[in-house]
């Protein structure tokens, strides 16, 4: 009986040692770990923005620089960065009489386009509407010009306006010419020395947008 009670301990103790070393350890598993190298949807938005503006300061950098060559000032004086990226789009686009797009443009339509992306202010469409309409100032001598301001010509016999640009700085304007397209003019030049009538100045009232020339304005 004695036996029997010892065999029977030692079964268990031997079943009980085998169980034990029998069993391996298992390798955690880190598949669902919240610890990853995967960048977060808020940090790629955040990089993309920042690479954008990168873009955006190098091109308005250059923007300057291009503008001040042509106008022979020191680029930090090129400030109305929205006019030179309107410039920039339009520049040697064809000159076409009634024209009012990039296929052909004349000179009045260019400046009612120019006024109204840049300025948001809405000019009639021919050259001597511009210069009488209300939200023009007109003035003669050109030691006040500043950048904005519109400068007629007298470009055919007969007809006190035929011919607008704006004025940048340093004696230089742009304008739609009929010879060159959208592109630079100076007022030192001969022909327009010659040609020149007056310069206008904006006048921009936030309740007033759509300028007339009979003095009647539509908000």
């Amino acid at each position: 009986m004695l036996l029997k009670k010892i065999l029977a301990i030692l079964l268990i103790i031997t079943g009980l040692t085998s169980c034990f070393f029998s069993k391996k350890a298992t390798k955690p598993d880190y598949s669902t770990s919240i610890y990853t190298n995967t960048p977060s949807a808020d940090s790629s938005a955040l990089k993309t923005r920042a690479a954008a503006h990168k873009k955006t300061v190098i091109a308005d950098s250059l923007l300057k620089a291009r503008y001040a060559t042509y106008l022979k000032l020191p680029a930090d004086s090129i400030k109305n960065l929205r006019l030179y990226r309107f410039i920039d789009q339009w520049l040697y686009t064809p000159y076409l009489w009634g024209g009012t797009t990039k296929r052909g443009i004349d000179c009045s339509a260019f400046m009612q386009r120019l006024l109204a992306d840049v300025y948001q202010l809405h000019i009639p469409r021919t050259s001597i509407q511009q210069f009488y309409t209300d939200n023009v100032e007109p003035f003669n001598g050109q030691q006040y010009l500043s950048e904005g301001d519109l400068v007629f010509f007298k470009t055919i016999p007969g007809n006190p306006i035929t011919h607008v640009g704006m004025y940048l700085g340093n004696n230089i304007f742009i304008n739609a010419s009929s010879s060159k397209g959208v592109s630079f003019g100076n007022l030192r030049d001969y022909y327009w020395a010659t040609k020149y009538v007056a310069a206008g100045r904006l006048i921009v009232r936030k309740s007033r947008h759509i300028a007339t020339t009979n003095g009647v304005t539509k908000n």
